[in-house]
């Protein structure tokens, strides 16, 4: 009888493998088991019946139970597909995600179709609006589909992830923070911060209180806000980019407030801001400018999102010490300098301290002054580790994205084509650009950088002597004079442009097909960033770098970047000592006049000071 029981009792199990279609008969027998014990037991105490029907809502239960663990378990499957299809398509558009585990990262965005709302925009209306108008804009500007540092950084940003991103240059990293930027500032109050209305009031103070409804005619700037700040390390870049956030955001609901920070706006904005009349959806600057209008009383205290472009630049931490000799001005960029400088005759003292300050202190300034709810983003095509470092210190669990593609190295562009020219000694390089133009290898329009401001001058001279379309930009020339040379360049009656470090960075001058290096860099940062005004947008450019045998020391950083963004180098370039100091080497001037018509013209010139003294002894006789 026991071996029957237990034989009988075994049938009665709920097999989760076998007997799925049972499930459902099963239900039915439980009912029909239910109607019987009613009809049997309707004499019998209450409490009997309590303890029957708990008896019996129990399989009922069980078999609820089982059926929710299917359905989380169905779940998690479709939810372990998605992670798994989401990596792959990272990986097929070389997007790096340090923190790829992470349970809040959005996923990347495959085209500029599919932007949705962030989760804290809850009402559709209002964001319906702006992405149509975006959405027209990015058409109109020919962007079909968006870069890979786009589809991560866009969503990113749009859910207040603190953001760390690096991508080789030409790779559309304006794009991966002004559109975003472009939703914060534009989302109403309320929606961006999450506020109700306050039903507390009274009847009367219900009529005067102002609704915040979110909806799509709502002011794009609350009075006295500034909403989204970018920095950028010189003028030019910054000039780039407040042009493409009003291209970006032309005809949004409620319009668009935006403004380049000058030293003739900066008094009316610190005035506007302070005193509560009116804001702005985007303001851009260079860091010591906006310094000087921070100590001025500009308020920055209602900023939602700010963006650091170049922010390997912006994070230097340089002294100034050492010799900037051949370098970048250390104490901030040249540009900045120069416009310093005009501020001198009305503030000479405050002039004076704000101009020996490094970037980084500049941006310990400006930091302080930003709200701690503020989204932080810092976008460029070199992050070393020690940006990083001091990075992660003024993020909030950053996301750390990387677009690396096979055969990257440090931010260089698989596009260009890299080539090294010996040509000797320093009297060879204007003969190479000879050459170049008389051999047809010269291809405009193309950019020509220079060590220093006094060099960049003379090569120009030079050029211009032999029919060339060439002009020069450097911290020399008056700011109307760059601004023309920029102009002139971007509508190609300019062929060659001659220049400085000074746009080596994030300036976008498009369909550049060659970059000269006239002489070579002393870092792999700025090679980088030199080689990158060419090879833009998927389009093909050329490098070509000159070097003498005083180059030797610095020719070795240059050829490992080369080699590991594909390139061929010569071995022996990779055998050379490597330079400790990253000091340019001393270069003689750039003058072909010939020996005899120096000497003419040293003889005329110590004629000249020989009469001016002659001229001022007889004065004071």
């Amino acid at each position: 009888m026991e071996d029957l029981f237990t034989f009988l009792s075994s049938s009665a199990r709920l097999n989760k493998k076998n007997n799925k279609p049972k499930k459902r008969p099963r239900e039915e027998e439980v009912q029909q088991v239910e109607s019987d014990d009613e009809q049997d037991n309707e004499s019998a105490e209450s409490q009997d019946d309590d303890d029957d029907d708990d008896d019996e809502e129990e399989p009922s239960r069980q078999l609820s139970r089982d059926r929710t663990g299917k359905r989380d378990t169905s779940e998690k499957k479709q939810q372990q597909i998605h992670k798994e299809q989401i990596a792959a398509f990272r990986k097929s558009m070389h997007i790096r995600v340090a923190n790829k585990h992470d349970p809040d990262l959005p996923d990347p965005m495959p085209s500029f179709s599919d932007m949705s709302p962030p989760t804290w925009w809850k009402k559709q209306q209002s964001f319906q609006g702006i992405y149509n108008a975006i959405q027209r804009n990015i058409e109109a500007g020919r962007w079909k589909e968006p870069t890979a540092i786009q589809m991560q950084s866009i969503p990113t940003l749009m859910e207040k992830r603190d953001l760390i991103g690096a991508a080789p240059t030409g790779s559309g990293k304006s794009g991966s923070f002004l559109i975003p930027a472009l939703y914060i500032s534009s989302a109403p109050h309320d929606i961006y911060y999450g506020e109700q209305p306050n039903t507390s009031h009274s009847p009367r103070k219900k009529k005067k209180k102002k609704k915040l409804d979110g909806n799509t005619n709502a002011k794009s700037s609350r009075e006295g806000e500034i909403r989204t700040l970018v920095l950028a390390p010189s003028r030019e870049l910054a000039a780039q980019l407040h042009r493409e956030v009003e291209r970006l955001g032309m005809g949004k609901p409620g319009g668009l407030t935006s403004l380049l920070l000058s030293k003739s706006n900066a008094a009316h904005v610190i005035s506007n801001t302070a005193g509560g009349k009116s804001g702005l959806d985007v303001l851009v600057s260079t860091p010591l400018r906006l310094v000087d209008a921070i100590e001025k009383g500009m308020r920055l205290d209602s900023i939602r999102l700010v963006v650091l472009d170049e922010a390997d630049r912006l994070l230097d931490g340089a002294d100034g010490k050492e010799s900037t000799r051949g370098k970048p001005n250390e104490k901030g960029s040249d540009d900045e300098q120069e416009e310093e400088e005009e501020d001198a005759t009305n503030n000479a003292s405050a002039s004076g301290s704000r101009q020996t300050q490094t970037f980084l202190a500049q941006m310990d300034s400006i930091l302080s002054a930003l709200p701690t709810t503020a989204t932080r983003a810092l976008f460029s095509a070199t992050v070393t580790p020690t940006v990083r470092s001091l990075a992660e210190s003024i993020l909030r669990n950053p996301v750390d994205l990387k677009i690396a593609a096979k055969g990257s190295y440090g931010g260089a562009n698989t596009d260009i084509e890299q080539e090294l020219m010996f040509v000797g000694r320093e009297e060879g390089k204007l003969l190479a650009m000879r050459q170049l133009k008389e051999r047809g290898q010269l291809k405009p329009p193309a950019i020509v950088f220079m060590q220093s401001k006094e060099r960049a001058q003379a090569l120009f001279a030079e050029l211009l002597y032999d029919g060339m379309h060439v002009d020069v930009i450097h911290a020399g020339r008056s700011r109307t004079a760059r601004d023309s040379a920029v102009a002139k360049f971007r509508k190609g009656e300019t062929w060659v442009l001659i220049c400085t470090d000074l746009v080596a960075r994030g300036v976008d001058f498009r369909a550049v097909n060659m970059v000269i290096n006239y002489d070579l860099p002393t870092s792999g940062i700025t090679y980088v960033h030199r080689i990158g005004r060419t090879g833009r947008a998927g389009r093909k450019g050329k490098a070509i770098t000159l070097f003498t045998e005083a180059d030797f020391e610095n020719l070795r950083t240059i050829a490992n970047v080369m080699k590991q963004s594909g390139c061929k180098v010569e071995d022996w370039m990779l055998q050379l000592r490597r330079s400790n100091t990253k000091q340019a080497p001393r270069r003689s001037t750039i003058d072909t006049t010939p020996n005899y018509d120096k000497k003419k013209r040293f003889k005329k010139k110590q004629m000249i000071n020989h009469s001016k003294k002659m001229n001022q002894g007889h004065k004071k006789k």
